[in-house]
Protein backbone atom coordinates (compact mmCIF):
# COMPACT_ATOMS: atom_id res chain seq x y z
CA UNK A 1 0.00 0.00 0.00
CA UNK A 2 1.12 3.40 -0.65
CA UNK A 3 -0.07 7.05 -0.49
CA UNK A 4 0.40 10.32 -2.04
CA UNK A 5 0.74 13.36 0.13
CA UNK A 6 0.60 16.88 -0.38
CA UNK A 7 2.66 19.13 1.71
CA UNK A 8 1.07 22.53 3.35
CA UNK A 9 2.24 25.69 3.82
CA UNK A 10 2.92 24.59 7.42
CA UNK A 11 5.00 21.94 6.13
CA UNK A 12 2.01 19.36 7.35
CA UNK A 13 0.76 16.34 5.76
CA UNK A 14 -2.88 14.31 6.31
CA UNK A 15 -1.60 10.57 5.88
CA UNK A 16 -5.41 8.98 4.36
CA UNK A 17 -7.72 7.08 7.20
CA UNK A 18 -7.42 3.55 5.12
CA UNK A 19 -3.12 3.82 5.34
CA UNK A 20 -3.77 5.21 9.21
CA UNK A 21 -6.55 2.15 9.62
CA UNK A 22 -3.77 -0.13 8.18
CA UNK A 23 -0.55 0.73 10.38
CA UNK A 24 -3.05 1.30 13.58
CA UNK A 25 -1.99 5.11 14.07
CA UNK A 26 -4.33 6.61 16.47
CA UNK A 27 -4.12 10.79 16.58
CA UNK A 28 -1.38 11.40 19.31
CA UNK A 29 0.92 8.63 17.71
CA UNK A 30 4.44 9.28 16.91
CA UNK A 31 5.96 8.60 13.47
CA UNK A 32 9.78 8.45 12.62
CA UNK A 33 10.68 9.36 8.93
CA UNK A 34 14.05 8.15 7.90
CA UNK A 35 15.87 8.66 4.46
CA UNK A 36 17.53 5.31 3.23
CA UNK A 37 19.02 5.43 -0.20
CA UNK A 38 17.58 8.83 -1.10
CA UNK A 39 14.05 7.18 -0.24
CA UNK A 40 11.65 8.33 2.92
CA UNK A 41 10.46 5.73 5.20
CA UNK A 42 8.03 6.12 7.92
CA UNK A 43 7.53 3.64 10.75
CA UNK A 44 5.49 4.74 13.92
CA UNK A 45 7.51 5.39 17.04
CA UNK A 46 4.76 3.10 19.60
CA UNK A 47 5.71 -0.08 17.47
CA UNK A 48 5.39 -2.77 19.56
CA UNK A 49 8.35 -5.10 18.89
CA UNK A 50 6.60 -8.24 19.62
CA UNK A 51 4.97 -7.49 16.00
CA UNK A 52 8.26 -7.88 14.16
CA UNK A 53 9.07 -11.59 15.82
CA UNK A 54 10.03 -13.91 12.98
CA UNK A 55 9.48 -11.16 10.18
CA UNK A 56 13.44 -11.95 8.89
CA UNK A 57 12.28 -15.14 8.94
CA UNK A 58 14.00 -18.67 11.55
CA UNK A 59 17.72 -17.75 11.93
CA UNK A 60 19.96 -20.06 10.00
CA UNK A 61 21.49 -21.85 12.72
CA UNK A 62 18.60 -21.48 15.32
CA UNK A 63 18.05 -19.35 18.08
CA UNK A 64 20.98 -17.90 19.76
CA UNK A 65 22.13 -16.99 23.13
CA UNK A 66 22.92 -13.97 25.14
CA UNK A 67 26.56 -14.90 25.20
CA UNK A 68 26.10 -15.74 21.22
CA UNK A 69 24.82 -12.23 20.64
CA UNK A 70 27.16 -10.52 22.89
CA UNK A 71 30.25 -11.98 21.40
CA UNK A 72 28.81 -11.43 17.45
CA UNK A 73 28.11 -7.59 17.91
CA UNK A 74 32.05 -7.70 19.59
CA UNK A 75 32.84 -9.44 16.21
CA UNK A 76 31.33 -7.04 14.59
CA UNK A 77 32.58 -4.00 16.11
CA UNK A 78 35.71 -4.95 15.62
CA UNK A 79 38.43 -2.16 17.18
CA UNK A 80 35.46 0.11 17.89
CA UNK A 81 34.69 -1.45 20.80
CA UNK A 82 36.37 -0.77 24.05
CA UNK A 83 36.71 -2.86 26.84
CA UNK A 84 36.98 -1.01 30.37
CA UNK A 85 40.48 0.08 31.43
CA UNK A 86 41.54 -0.71 27.46
CA UNK A 87 41.57 1.66 24.21
CA UNK A 88 40.95 0.67 21.06
CA UNK A 89 42.99 1.33 18.38
CA UNK A 90 40.74 4.14 16.88
CA UNK A 91 41.38 5.72 20.50
CA UNK A 92 45.28 5.25 20.07
CA UNK A 93 45.44 5.93 16.14
CA UNK A 94 44.00 9.39 17.25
Amino acid sequence: MWGEFTLSPKGQITIPKDLRDTLGLQPGDQLVFSVIDGEVVMTPKSINFNDLAGLLGSPPNGRASLEEIDAAVTDAAGNDVVDEGRRSKSDIAA
